[in-house]
């Protein structure tokens, strides 16, 4: 019977090719924005503008917020999955599915609030449905760029094979004898704090 490797891989790798795809998904994403202006400028710009801000400082904290909001989702992605089993992006396709995942819960969780708390929702008016299209269609967008960098970068950098540094205890494979100490200290963690548990 073949026994399927569980791909580990480090935090620090994970989070930083996420925080790539996020901004690379961000800017992909800005790009589609300036497709659908609101008032002749992105969202972003435009709550930027809602906010008080006029000229050249709404456009750069619009961008600015927007980017770094992209960053923030990508590094997030890194880190769920490297500490979520089920999440674990070891092709292609895993990493599409969850960005894709992760961008319609970016949409739910940073655009619609910011949306109803900039005050952009009551300004749209009749063209309010239009905007909550494309601003979703902007985050699938984003989300299948976050996944693809990641399930493109990530796997590459994870051997997946007999020789890989396997965990004796949980199957897990490390790309170097350190990251497999590294694990197994946390496998002593919990046998300690857990009565009879390893």
């Amino acid at each position: 019977m073949l026994m399927r490797t569980k791909v580990t891989y480090h935090v620090t790798k994970a989070v930083g090719t996420g925080v790539a795809g996020g901004v690379v998904g961000a800017l992909v994403m800005g790009g589609l924005a300036l497709m659908m202006p609101v008032n002749g400028q992105p969202f972003f710009v435009a709550a930027a503008m809602l906010m008080g801000l006029s000229g050249t400082m709404a456009t750069v904290a619009g961008w600015m917020l927007h980017l770094i909001t992209g960053l923030a989702v990508g590094g997030i992605f890194g880190v769920v999955i490297t500490k979520v089993n089920t999440f674990r992006v070891a092709n292609i396709r895993r990493g599409l599915a969850w960005g894709l995942a992760a961008g319609v819960l970016a949409w739910i969780i940073f655009f619609l609030p910011m949306m109803m708390i900039s005050g952009m929702a009551s300004m749209l008016g009749p063209m309010l449905m239009t905007m909550m299209l494309g601003s979703f269609a902007a985050h699938v967008v984003y989300g299948l760029v976050l996944g693809g960098v990641v399930g493109v970068v990530l796997p590459r950098r994870v051997p997946i094979s007999a020789q890989a540094y396997k965990c004796p205890i949980c199957g897990a494979s490390f790309e170097s004898k350190s990251d497999l100490m590294e694990h197994a200290r946390r496998h002593e963690v919990y046998a300690r704090q857990t009565p009879g548990g390893r």
